[in-house]
This record gives structure tokens, sequence and C-alpha cells, in this order.
């Protein structure tokens, strides 16, 4: 076997590995957990509104601690970084195994999110964007960013079952269904993380005989670095872009079964919307990183921007007309395809826009809007939609994806020019 046939081969080794960890143990971490819900009402009388606070407390906890955990991907062993990211993940796992009070799911959620955000939110892209080039690294993240939509068709039923046969009303059987939980992410992922998971072993810079044309091939050292970034003005602006999109995302993400509900539309109608929006997903990542690919950020981020005001104003259409059900998956179909601007997208575009060099811990900063936007998204359209109705609540949501994607895509492009990206240290 060639030398180039070799790297190929760890090439689709390194896509496999990130594919199988999102779509086992981080779509365990994240997929899986709206289905508890109401088996956390049942067998313990939590009220709906503090159980959503659990998956708040988790989004803002990562969210602190992911500039942190960028950190440790330009001192520490990638691979080394990701394994302790994904046994914290799984601690907060087991935690719900055993817990028995509202504050012990609070902190278990918030260990999970924490540990998710390091080995997928931060590991996966940076992992990627070592082992794959300028032209290719954006189609490698949206194949591995695929694998959560791949993992949720068959996890969404094998919980579902679970939950069915051994939680109801049963304490003892929904800690047996979050320790099955627990042991498959931790299994799984380990074993992905030994066997298909690999530091690329590169040189730096400071090596001596390193040539400049050597330099080029060294994706790590291109760039201006975490520092630098914080320094810069429209580096903060363009992140206050992803706070308002958060603050869509996580309404359309969240709300449409309790929005479907409200139109009083059929269970079965509400089935398949879910399955569609899922398909959708997966193309949506996919052919996310083709875009970013082909067309760029700023391009690929356009497209977004029309197809997610084109989704929010279907909801609006639907809510002025609750006949036309047509509706609801012409809203599954353009929303799940613009999955790849908050899943691929901010990846990749801090690499493009700032380079490689320090990338994860600047990817932590430029999240933490993101985060706080989608965790408080979700309260802000329930606020609305309850003291003025749905269709004030999507007309909100319309608002975000304006102020959002402006912001973005004029800092995109403003940043660009600079070619920060192409610093050589």
């Amino acid at each position: 076997m060639s030398e180039k046939q070799k790297m190929d081969a760890k090439h689709l080794m390194i896509v496999f590995g990130c594919m199988l960890l999102q779509a086992i143990p981080y779509g365990i971490a994240q997929n899986v957990p709206p289905l508890f819900i109401n088996y956390l009402k049942q067998d313990f009388g939590f009220s709906l509104a503090s159980i959503g606070f659990i998956f708040t407390i988790g989004a803002v906890a990562s969210s602190l601690v992911a500039p942190f955990g960028g950190k440790f991907y330009a001192k520490f062993s990638t691979k080394l970084v990701m394994v302790g990211g994904l046994i914290f993940s799984a601690i907060g796992l087991f935690l719900n195994a055993i817990a028995t009070q509202l504050w012990l799911f609070y902190v278990a959620n918030a260990i999970i999110q924490i540990g998710c955000v390091v080995y997928s939110g931060l590991g996966v892209p940076y992992l990627i964007g070592t082992w794959f080039d300028e032209k290719s690294k954006a189609k490698a993240l949206g194949i591995a960013f695929a694998g959560g939509s791949i993992g949720n068709f068959f996890l969404q039923p094998l919980f579902a079952n679970l939950l069915n046969k051994l939680a109801k009303n049963s304490v003892a059987g929904l800690h047996k269904v979050y320790l099955y939980a627990a042991i498959a992410a931790l299994v799984v992922g380990i074993v992905v993380l030994f066997t298909m998971i690999h530091d690329r072993k590169m040189a730096t810079s400071s090596q001596q005989n390193t040539s400049s044309e050597q330099k080029q091939e060294m994706p790590q050292l291109r760039g201006i670095g975490a520092a630098a970034t914080r320094k810069l003005s429209s580096f903060w602006i363009l992140a206050s872009g992803m706070f308002f999109i958060g603050l869509n995302v996580s309404a359309q993400s969240m709300q449409y079964a309790n929005y479907f509900d409200s139109l009083h539309l059929s269970a079965a109608i509400v089935g398949t919307v879910g399955s569609t929006f899922a398909i959708a997903c997966l193309v949506g990542n996919v052919g996310g990183g083709v875009l970013f690919s082909k067309f760029g950020v700023f391009h690929s981020a356009n497209i977004a921007f029309v197809l997610q005001l084109l989704s929010a104003g279907a909801m609006i259409v639907l809510g002025l007309n609750p006949h036309m059900t047509w509706l609801a998956y012409v809203w599954a179909v353009l929303y799940g395809f613009t999955v790849f601007i908050y899943m691929s997208g901010p990846a990749v575009i801090v690499q493009d826009l700032f380079g490689m060099k320090e990338s994860s811990e600047t990817l932590g900063i430029f999240s933490i809007f993101f985060a706080i936007g989608f965790a408080i998204g979700n309260v802000i359209f329930g606020f609305v939609a309850d003291s003025m109705g749905y269709v004030p609540a999507w007309i909100s949501v319309i608002v975000f994806i304006v102020i959002g994607y402006l912001i973005l895509c004029s800092m995109i492009k403003k940043i660009s020019k600079e070619k920060y990206a192409e610093v050589l240290n």
C-alpha cells in the first residue's frame, strides 16, 4: 500500500470514527434526553418548567467551560483531551442513574454537556482540521457531524421502547435505562477513541531544517492565534451574531412539536414531520460541508439565512391556517437543511476566518454566544407565546434571524478581506 493510500485510509478512519462518536456517545447525551422528560414528570413529579431548566443549565455550563476546554488542545494530545471529555460526560450520565432529586439532575446534565463540548464541539472540529486541508475539511466535518442524525434513527426508537417497558411509574426502571445509556456511551466512545482516532504527527515550527514549504503544510501554524483574535472588535461583533442565531435555533428546534400539538395536528403527522426533519438534518449536515467547500462561509451563511427565514415564515402561515398541514413538512425540510450553520458552521467559520492556530480556544469563546442564545431562546419564545400567542412568537424568531444573519454575513465579508487565516507563524 502506497503512502497516499495509507493516508487516505487514515483519513477515512478519522471521519468514520468521528461519525460514530457523534452517533452513539454524543447522540445519547444530546438527542435522547428529551425522551426522558415525561418519565421524570411521572416518576418524580417534577414540573415541566423545572425539567426544562435541566437543559438550560447544561447549555450555560458548557458555554462557560468551552474557552478553557479549547486551551487543552493547544497543550495536550488531541486524543487524550477527547478521552477526558468523553469520560467526564459519562460520569454525568452515570449520575443520572442514581439521581433522585432535581438538583442532582441539574448537576448531571451540566457535567454531561461540559464533557460533550470538549470531545465533540471542540475536539471533532480540531481533529478534522489537523487531518484535512482547506478544500476537504468542511466536507469531512459535515460528514462527521451527520453521525448525530444517523444515530438518531436508531437511538430514538430504541430508548423509547426501553422507557416504555421499564420506566412507567418505576424509578428503578428509569434509573436502569439511564444506566444502559451511560454504559453504551462510555464503552462505544472508548473503543472508538482508542482504535480509530489518532493524532496527526506533524512537525512544529521550532524544529530545525523546516522549510517554508513544509510550514505551509502545517495547518496548526497558520492563523493569528486566540490572543490576537480576542483583540479584534470584529471577532466579538461576529460572535454576537451567533447569539441571535442561537435564539432562533432554540425556538425552531425545541418548540415545533408543542406548536403542532397546539394546532391539533394528529400524532401521526407530528411523527412523520419529525422523521422528515431527521432526514433533512442528515442531508443538511453532509450538504452543508459541500456548500462550505464549494461556495465558502459567506455564501453558505446567506443560504442558511434564506432557508431559515422561509422555515419560520411557513410556521406563521401554518398558524394562520392550520388546515395547510403540508407546511409542517415544508418547515421540516427547510429548517433541517440548515443544520450545518450551527453544527459544523462555527468551526468552519472560525478556522476559515482566523486560521487553525489555537482554533479550539477561539472556537470555545465563539461558541459561548450561540450557547447562551440557545439556552434562553426557548424561554423567550415560550414567554411571547404565553402572553401574545404563537404567531407573534414566530414573528420574534424572524426578527432574531434577520438580526443574527445580517451581523454574521456582514462581518464574515469584512473579516475575510484581512486574510488572517493565511498568516504563517
